[in-house]
């Protein structure tokens, strides 16, 4: 997707074919700030604009609507569609096609973070503590407290079960069910990025007045590896399908590119920064601001593969999605794309194409050379129940031609984390499976289930499980 920086009409693109738009919105779009999320069951993506609005934009239609209501702080989405903010006086708002619902808190909240299973955690400071509550809007009762020291302005991140918050003395977690503890993480310096993989099973940290990437175990709480840049960073981005980081160097515009699979540092990449790019496409290419242009380069070589002119006017957003309908089909018929779904790759994965479920390839920054740069050239909520789904007798799935869906639940490094997860997920009675994949000469683990003939069918099975999940096609 290509949103006008200046406002105008949005376009779609069947990626990596750039050249021919197949969707094009039938109104204008105003000028984006950046993207909120994408809802692939309601075919909408939800952002905000440069005057602090919600805009919704409805790949079915083409319609693009604002929202205008008082201009809210810290806004956030896990849906693309329920849009959470702080209004002047402390209160929470949720923004929904459907209306609004504003909730005021004990004390006035600074922060909202929504989390996958519709829940919602509301962050307030009171002196030297802060407080974190749970809620399941539009549910008005608080469900859960937790009392944390004084955490940072800048940095928390959601990991799949887990909330991590920065303070002085490293980070700080919380589980997202219940909001108990986790041990915490001591560091010598303070943290000045953040980003974890897909699964959560590794948190990569950039502290300052510190030359390397520190890499940390989640189930250990301990560092597994430092990565050497030769520079400070101040910010990290993670590849949506987990194959790499890239860090921004504290001068010049610019990326260093870290291989998750193998802790390396790959190189250095001309780019500037925005809220949109750099970032990793679907199929591991590297995409660039170069001046005017979007270059994109191989993640491994770093040679530039494709030049997009003018493509830096454009906010880009890399999803999936096969609802596009074309201008002279009946409403019914969707446009067919190649690729049409796609894998959510774990961090030690290889890389399928990019998640079934419409993954938003977009992240916050702000813009930075490192050394020897090279010319530029979100799971579904879980549901309690649903209804039993028989996995795929055949390893071909009607209509697929990959073997059907599997949901994969975790790829991790440990076989006996592995196996644990996979004896705390139930659906009807049956365990997921571990199977042992190849990765860079190392085994990975993945925990899953399937494959389901179909691609609903899996979906039912994932909401069921009440865990974090991928869905892909093809057996595992």
């Amino acid at each position: 997707m290509r949103f006008p920086r200046a406002g105008g009409l949005v376009h779609a693109y069947a990626y990596p074919a750039l050249d021919t738009a197949l969707w094009t919105s039938a109104e204008k779009a105003p000028a984006l700030e950046r993207v909120l999320g994408f809802d692939d069951e309601a075919g909408s993506i939800t952002g905000v604009d440069d005057k602090g609005g919600v805009v919704r934009v409805d790949l079915r239609l083409g319609s693009v609507s604002r929202d205008t209501k008082p201009k809210l702080t810290r806004l956030a989405s896990s849906d693309g569609s329920s849009v959470y903010g702080i209004a002047k006086d402390g209160s929470v708002v949720r923004l929904t096609p459907a209306g609004q619902w504003t909730f005021k808190p004990p004390e006035p909240a600074h922060d909202v973070i929504p989390e996958p299973d519709g829940s919602l955690l509301l962050v307030a400071d009171h002196n030297d503590k802060t407080t974190v509550w749970q809620m399941h809007p539009p549910d008005r009762q608080l469900t859960d407290t937790a009392q944390l020291p004084a955490v940072g302005r800048a940095v928390r991140t959601v990991v799949g079960d887990r909330v991590y918050f920065t303070v002085d003395s490293g980070l700080v977690g919380l589980r997202s069910r219940g909001l108990e503890s986790v041990p915490s993480i001591r560091l010598d310096h303070h943290v000045r990025a953040l980003a974890t993989t897909p699964s959560g099973d590794r948190l990569y940290v950039a502290l300052d007045s510190a030359d390397s990437i520190l890499v940390i175990d989640r189930y250990t709480h301990k560092i597994d590896t430092r990565i050497a840049l030769g520079g400070q960073a101040v910010d990290l981005r993670m590849d949506p399908t987990g194959r790499y980081v890239l860090a921004r160097p504290a001068t010049g515009d610019s990326a260093w590119v870290i291989n998750v699979g193998t802790d390396r540092l790959v190189g250095a990449v001309s780019t500037e920064w925005r809220a949109d790019l750099p970032t990793v496409a679907p199929n591991g290419w590297l995409a660039l601001l170069s001046k005017r242009d979007v270059v994109f380069a191989d993640g491994e070589s770093l040679r530039v593969e494709k030049t997009v002119e003018d493509g830096a006017a454009d906010t880009w957003l890399f999803i999936t999605w096969n609802g596009f309908r074309r201008p002279d089909a009946p409403t019914d018929q969707p446009l067919s794309m190649a690729g049409d779904s796609a894998a959510h790759a774990d961090s030690t994965a290889a890389a399928p194409a990019p998640g079934d479920t419409g993954n938003v390839f977009a992240t916050p920054a702000d813009s930075s050379s490192a050394p020897g740069a090279q010319p530029a050239t979100a799971p579904r909520p879980a549901s309690p129940a649903a209804p039993s789904v028989a996995p795929a007798e055949s390893t071909t799935a009607p209509g697929v031609g990959l073997g059907g869906f599997t949901v994969q639940f975790a790829a991790l490094r440990s076989q006996a984390v592995a196996d644990s997860l996979a004896r705390t997920i139930a659906v009807d009675g049956a365990h997921p499976r571990v199977v042992e994949a190849p990765r860079n000469g190392d085994l990975i683990y993945r925990v899953v289930l399937g494959p389901y003939a179909t691609k609903d069918d899996a979906l039912r099975v994932a909401k069921a499980s009440g865990a974090s999940y991928w869905i892909y096609p093809g057996v595992p």
